[in-house]
C-alpha cells in the first residue's frame, strides 16, 4: 500500500515548462517539488515534477481543466524546445510496457520526449431514470483511468531507476472517447514523428479486439508507426541485428527507406535486407534478379556504412513468404510502406501490414508514403 505522503512524478519537462506547471499547482494549494533527471554525462534531461500521492486527483483536474502544454497552443510551441516528439498509446497492458521500453529506447538514441497516451472510454446505458445522472459514472471511470495512469508511470519510474528504461523527458495524458479516432486526433494536435503501439502475442491474437484496433490504427494515421507485440526482445536497439524491408522498390519505399537508415546510423552493423516477393498467381511484370542487383549496388554505394542485401522469392503466397522469411533469416524487425487508407479499403482490401501484423510476432516498422 503505498504512503499518501510519498512523492510520486506526474511528469518530466523542460525547465521552463517545470516551473509553469509548479506554479499553476501551487496556485491552487498542490506544493509540487522539482528534481533534476541527469543521465550518466551528468546533462540535464529535464526536469521531474513530484506532488504527494495525496494530491494526485486534485492535480491531475487542475491539469486537466487548465489545459496546459497544448501542442496547437502557439505559446506552448514557442517555449518548447524543438526536439523530436515520440508519441505511444497504452491500455496498461503488459505489451504496454513493451512498447514504452521501446518508445523510450528511441527517444533515448535520437534526444527525442516521449507522450503517453490513454484513451479511456465511458459507457452509458441506453436508458436510465432521470434522477440518475452519467456524471457519476464518467468520473468513476476516469478515477480509474487516473489510478491505473499513476500506477503505470510509477512501474516506468522503477525500471528508470533499474536502469532498465533509459531516462528520458516523458509526460502522460488522458483522453475520453473512441481509441481510434481520439489518438487520430492527438496526433493532429502533438505531431510526434512516430507512434508506437504494443499489441497481444501471436498466440493471444486469434480473436483479438486490440489487433484489430491496432490495424485499424496503422492505416488511419498519417504518421509512422512501430508495433511491439508482447513476446517481443526488444530490450534494446544495439540487439537488433537484422532489419527485412518489404519493398517494390517504388519512389515512397526508397523515401521511407532513407528514414530507416537515419534511425539506424549509430549501428552500422545491423544486416538490412530489402525483400521483394514477385506473386506468380498475379499478372503484371515481375522484378528480375539483375534489376535487384542494381539496385544493391545503388543502396551500397549511398549507404556504404551499412551490410545491405537482397532478397527475391517468387511465391504465390505473399504473406506466408514474408513468415518463413523472418523465422529462417532470424529477422528481428520488418519495415515497410504503407498509405493512410479509407474504410473502404480497410474494410475490403485487407492491406500487407494488417496481413503480416496478423500471423507474426515480428517488431513492425510502417512509414507511410
Amino acid at each position: 500500500m503505498k504512503d499518501n505522503n510519498e512523492l510520486i512524478t506526474i511528469a518530466i519537462h523542460t525547465t521552463e515548462k517545470a516551473h509553469i506547471l509548479k506554479q499553476v499547482l501551487k496556485e491552487k494549494g498542490i506544493e509540487a517539488f522539482l528534481v533534476d533527471i541527469e543521465e550518466g554525462d551528468n546533462s540535464s534531461k529535464g526536469l521531474a515534477v513530484r506532488i504527494k500521492q495525496s494530491d494526485l486527483t486534485r492535480a491531475l483536474s487542475v491539469i486537466e481543466g487548465a489545459r496546459l502544454f497544448r501542442y496547437d497552443d502557439e505559446q506552448t510551441q514557442k517555449m518548447d524546445d524543438g526536439r523530436k516528439r515520440i508519441l505511444v498509446a497504452v491500455d496498461f497492458s503488459d505489451y504496454s510496457i513493451k512498447a514504452c521500453r521501446a518508445a523510450f529506447l528511441v527517444a533515448h538514441q535520437i534526444n527525442a520526449k516521449v507522450k503517453i497516451l490513454h484513451v479511456y472510454r465511458v459507457h452509458f446505458p441506453i436508458t436510465f431514470p432521470f434522477a440518475d445522472s452519467p456524471e457519476n459514472d464518467k468520473e468513476d471511470v476516469l478515477s480509474v483511468a487516473r489510478r491505473r495512469m499513476l500506477d503505470f508511470c510509477y512501474e516506468i519510474d522503477k525500471r528508470i531507476i533499474e536502469k532498465d528504461f533509459p531516462s528520458v523527458n516523458y509526460s502522460y495524458s488522458l483522453r475520453e472517447g473512441i481509441v481510434e479516432e481520439e489518438i487520430e486526433n492527438f496526433i493532429e494536435e502533438y505531431k510526434p514523428f512516430i507512434l508506437v503501439l504494443g499489441r497481444k502475442g501471436l498466440s493471444n491474437n486469434k480473436r483479438n479486439i486490440m489487433g484489430n484496433v491496432t490495424a485499424d490504427i496503422i492505416e488511419m494515421t498519417n504518421v509512422p508507426v512501430m508495433v511491439v507485440p508482447e513476446n517481443s526482445k526488444f530490450k534494446d536497439i544495439s540487439a537488433i541485428k537484422h532489419i527485412a524491408f518489404l519493398t517494390n522498390f517504388q519512389k515512397r519505399d526508397l523515401e521511407s527507406f532513407d528514414h530507416l537508415v537515419n534511425i539506424l546510423r549509430p549501428y552500422p552493423d545491423m544486416k538490412v535486407t530489402l525483400l521483394h516477393v514477385n506473386v506468380i498467381s498475379k499478372k503484371g511484370e515481375k522484378w528480375k534478379e539483375s534489376e535487384l542487383l542494381e539496385m544493391q549496388k545503388y543502396f551500397n554505394m549511398k549507404y556504404p556504412e551499412f551490410n545491405i542485401g537482397y532478397k527475391l522469392i517468387d511465391s504465390p503466397n505473399m504473406i506466408e513468404t514474408i513468415n518463413n522469411f523472418i523465422k529462417e533469416e532470424n529477422v528481428n524487425i520488418v519495415s515497410l510502406n504503407t498509405r493512410r487508407r479509407n474504410l473502404f479499403g480497410r474494410i475490403f482490401l485487407p492491406s500487407i501490414s494488417r496481413k503480416v501484423l496478423s500471423e507474426s510476432d515480428v517488431t513492425l516498422v510502417i512509414f507511410r508514403g
